[in-house]
């Protein structure tokens, strides 16, 4: 779940507007799938996270500016299924239809509520197209089950839904 760098390439709409041309906000629909090797376990312990993202529309005032998207990245890191929620910095480039670029420079924060985990990145689009507008995404994924990290497999897969949006 927590990236480094991430690449959302959308497909070409013919006859929408050029994404640098969207004036307004741009509203993505996503998808996120999560992969744990090994497990994530009750106690902390190093391992790897591929994240796959799709994009399965994206809108703004002019209607379609792309109409689907993918992004996929690995992190190594530390993780248990009671961690303290930090905040953690995180950069992202997303390549959109039209072959341009935005960096999107984030902070991704992880809140539990009653039956699901909230995962929020808020930051500025910092080079490229959007550069120096607000952006953010907003997932949610069902809550942890406990009782898997109590099993020597632990969680291998976790899956949300959401949206990005360029403000």
């Amino acid at each position: 779940m927590l990236g480094v760098a991430a690449a959302l390439v959308p497909l070409a709409v013919p006859g929408t507007p050029a994404l640098a041309d969207a004036p307004a906000t741009v509203v993505c629909t996503t998808t996120s799938d999560w992969a744990y090797s090994p497990g994530v376990v009750l106690v902390p312990r190093p391992l790897r996270t591929t994240v796959k993202d799709e994009y399965t529309s994206c809108t703004g005032v002019a209607g379609a500016v792309a109409v689907t998207g993918s992004s996929e990245f690995t992190v190594d890191r530390s993780a248990g299924c009671v961690e303290p929620l930090a905040a953690v910095p995180e950069t992202r480039v997303i390549t959109w239809a039209d072959g341009t670029t935005s960096t999107f420079s984030y902070t991704v924060t992880v809140t539990s509520v009653p039956g699901a985990d909230v995962i929020t990145k808020i930051g500025t689009i910092t080079g490229g197209v959007f550069a120096g507008r607000s952006a953010q995404a907003v997932q949610a994924a069902p809550a942890t089950d406990l009782l898997r990290c109590l099993t020597e497999e632990g969680i291998t897969h976790q899956s949300s839904a959401g949206t990005f949006t360029v403000l």
